[in-house]
């Protein structure tokens, strides 16, 4: 986790200096990340900030068609009572979606949110552009956006246009702004990728960012610690002591003993 909250730290710092801009969303300076989980039966929104102007910005990526908008009414009302301070949504379709829904009557209220369709986007043409700056030295944090969101814009081939997006990413100059679009990419642009995809890209990202690499090498321990785990809920079911649980996984006695705790619950 402290991995990923370095990534939506440096994805504040990506979004912002005008990088929403890119695809048409103006006005938002990103201040803080916010926790994404809701209390009661819990939700999980995807991205939510502090605005600098003390507003929230709620983003939501959607690889497929909301047909309503009751479940977004939920977590902007969870967040708003939550916060207490007044919000902006956006809803970014990948290039898949041509249309949804942005308004919700539901008699007492009305719920509206922001919808930016990537098929209204040529990804090929995006990553024209950022060639063409890095080319001349035109930089901008668009060009973050633009370099993240291609792969889910109109492209004439896919896999050609991952290729593309790593060896760019490689030319943006400065370790921590390459950070920074690495950061975006994780967070924004994989989301509409098929696994295979999904996993080539990050393959090919860890060999230019250490970000990449290093969430990965998270990702990996906490898979083998969920191993344990579940080793460890076995023996504990077939009635072994926590020593010898501890010995054969290798986890504390106090990790022992709160699985067993919630084994009991």
């Amino acid at each position: 986790m402290a991995k990923k909250d370095a990534i939506m730290k440096s994805l504040t710092k990506s979004l912002s200096g005008g990088a929403l801009q890119a695809i048409g969303v103006y006005g938002v300076e990103l201040a803080d990340p916010l926790p994404t989980e809701l209390p009661a039966n819990v939700l999980q929104v995807d991205m939510v900030w502090r605005m600098q102007d003390d507003r929230m910005f709620h983003l939501e990526f959607q690889s497929k068609r909301e047909d309503q908008l009751y479940r977004f009414l939920e977590y902007d009302a969870r967040l708003a009572r939550r916060h207490r301070l007044p919000l902006r949504t956006v809803v970014l379709y990948h290039e898949s979606v041509k249309m949804a829904p942005d308004q919700l009557d539901i008699g007492t209220a009305k719920y509206q949110v922001e919808n930016v369709y990537l098929s209204d986007r040529d990804g090929d043409a995006a990553l024209d552009e950022v060639t063409q700056h890095l080319r001349v030295g035109t930089w901008t944090s668009e060009d973050r956006l633009r370099l993240a969101l291609a792969v889910n814009m109109k492209l004439r081939n896919r896999n050609e246009a991952i290729e593309r997006i790593v060896t760019l990413v490689n030319k943006v100059q400065g370790e921590e702004e390459r950070e920074l679009v690495v950061a975006a990419i994780l967070e924004l642009g994989d989301k509409g990728l098929s696994e295979p995809e999904r996993q080539r890209m990050r393959k090919e990202l860890m060999r230019v960012s250490k970000m990449a690499q290093e969430l990965y090498d998270e990702g990996r321990e906490e898979g083998r610690v969920e191993e344990r785990t579940e080793i460890a809920r076995a023996a504990l079911a077939d009635g072994m002591d926590n020593d010898r649980v501890a010995r054969l996984t290798g986890l504390s006695l106090e990790k022992i003993e709160e699985i067993r705790r919630d084994m009991s619950h």
